[in-house]
């Protein structure tokens, strides 16, 4: 999808020289000030939910205890939370374990029971991420070469697990650190992470006389299928997820698996065609997963199977070809979701890019997702994890020791102004909440009003008006101000 697209359109001019008053009182004229945008007057939903994946931060419970009440303070509804199978699993299967029952005294549920116990107290959306098998659940003759964790896991044994964690966190299970309450509800579930990449799954190929036939995928579908019944069978409106996709791979029988053709051969398509294969057991998801990592947020992938942050629509061309030859059930609209995005900033990271440049990639990768129609985009680090420079040790929105970031801002308030280069400019954002947006422009030192937007119910507003060049722009809800754009 191209990055301006069809909108509404005032015709605004900006006259260079008049004072903010004058200018408001032009501007006012065309103002989009009706109703709401229509759903069929945005190129994208009428909501964006944003949230955080909580990997670094979930296994330490003082950490969990002292970060996650701040999410809510700057508008993050939803959580990514890691249910490690392996972590809570026993390392040795005891004769006498029962791994479906989430009861079992051989599970250590601590750290995932206090996570999930704190979003829930912060008004969190908890998403339960489930993944990396303990040895025991492993198939035969894992390689040395095998990650932890990865290689041809049990379907029947993954199943289980799953049930078990559905079980636990289905507001019914008697809470055993607060006697007489349950543990709170959690009814979104996330089967595996990066399927495509051997680190997560393996193998991610096989040798067949002489060329490389894909394995991951076939693995991955018994893996997902699993935990779909097994999920459903104990929460029946439940929302699971497939995996999130790493966004590159590499050439067949190397390392990685390319997204793309990870998502078709999961879905038994072949090739560009999308030609329908034999598929004896279908997908079964409710939404599929996007990682989209990228050295910008509006460089496509080189590759026609990669994906980077504009290249969503590779991945929902293959899920509607799936939909309509019934390859995914249940049958229905699926979501593309994107549960991992990031750039790391410097500081700390000497490999980083600048704080002002972090900030503004925020705003304009949830626009760029938005724009491709996906509803929940999460931010991969709350806090710098730290590590070596070119890794994540830069990505959170606040450093390691506590002080926000200037991508804090663009997180609780999104805000885009970009320009077609004849002075028209799309201006996008999401709002903390619904209302009239009054976008401003600095002149002199001093924000002026330029003109006003009026968002939908999930605070989204869109515009195209011609209103020129090079200026510097911002948001503003009441006292809530985004962070500035310059044009």
């Amino acid at each position: 999808m191209p990055l301006l697209v069809r909108g509404l359109r005032s015709g605004i001019r900006i006259v260079r020289g008049l004072s903010s008053t004058a200018l408001f009182a032009a501007v006012l004229t065309g103002a989009l000030l009706g109703g709401a945008p229509s759903a069929s007057a945005l190129p994208g939903p009428g909501y964006l939910a944003t949230g955080f994946d909580s990997d670094t931060l979930v296994f330490d419970g003082d950490q969990v205890d002292a970060w996650f009440p701040r999410m809510e303070q700057f508008d993050a509804t939803w959580v990514r939370i890691p249910a490690s199978w392996r972590t809570i699993a026993p390392a040795n299967r005891p004769p006498s374990f029962v791994a479906a029952n989430p009861g079992d005294s051989h599970y250590n549920w601590s750290y995932l029971d206090r996570a999930v116990r704190d979003a829930a107290a912060s008004n969190e959306h908890v998403l339960l991420m489930l993944d990396s098998a303990p040895s025991w659940a492993l198939g035969p003759n894992p390689p040395s070469s095998a990650w932890p964790g990865t290689w041809r896991p049990s379907p029947t044994a993954y199943a289980a697990f799953v049930r078990a964690v559905a079980l636990r966190y289905s507001g019914h299970f008697p809470d055993p650190s607060q006697p007489g309450q349950s543990l709170p509800l959690v009814s979104h579930f996330q089967a595996w992470n990066e399927p495509n990449l051997p680190v997560t799954l393996a193998p991610q190929w096989t040798r067949v006389g002489h060329s490389w036939v894909p394995a991951s995928p076939t693995i991955y579908r018994g893996l997902l299928n699993a935990a779909y019944a097994s999920i459903k069978s104990v929460q029946p409106n439940a929302y699971v997820l497939a995996a999130g996709l790493g966004p590159y791979g590499d050439p067949p029988g190397a390392a990685r698996m390319r997204p793309v053709l990870f998502l078709r051969e999961l879905l038994c398509l072949h090739g560009a065609s999308l030609h329908p294969e034999r598929c004896d057991a279908p997908a079964h998801l409710d939404a599929i997963d996007m990682h989209p990592y990228a050295f910008t947020p509006t460089i496509h992938a080189f590759n026609a199977d990669d994906v980077s942050v504009p290249d969503l629509g590779r991945l929902s061309r293959v899920l509607q070809a799936a939909l309509r030859t019934g390859r995914a059930l249940p049958r229905g609209q699926k979501s593309i979701w994107v549960t991992e995005v990031d750039w790391s900033s410097s500081p700390p990271d000497s490999l980083g890019i600048p704080l002002a440049q972090q900030a503004r990639y925020v705003a304009l990768a949830f626009y760029e997702t938005w724009l491709q129609g996906v509803s929940h985009t999460f931010w991969y680090e709350l806090l710098d994890p730290g590590g070596p420079a070119g890794s994540f040790t830069g990505a959170g929105l606040f450093f390691a020791r506590g002080l926000a970031k200037p991508a804090t801002v663009a997180f609780r308030f999104p805000f885009v102004a970009l320009d077609d280069g004849n002075g028209v400019l799309t201006l996008w954002g999401r709002a903390p909440t619904a209302g009239v947006v009054t976008v401003e422009v600095a002149r002199g030192g001093t924000w002026g009003p330029l003109t006003q937007l009026r968002t939908t119910r999930g605070g989204v507003f869109y515009a195209r008006q011609r209103i020129g060049s090079h200026l510097t722009l911002r948001a503003r809800l009441g006292a809530i101000a985004s962070y500035p754009w310059s044009s």
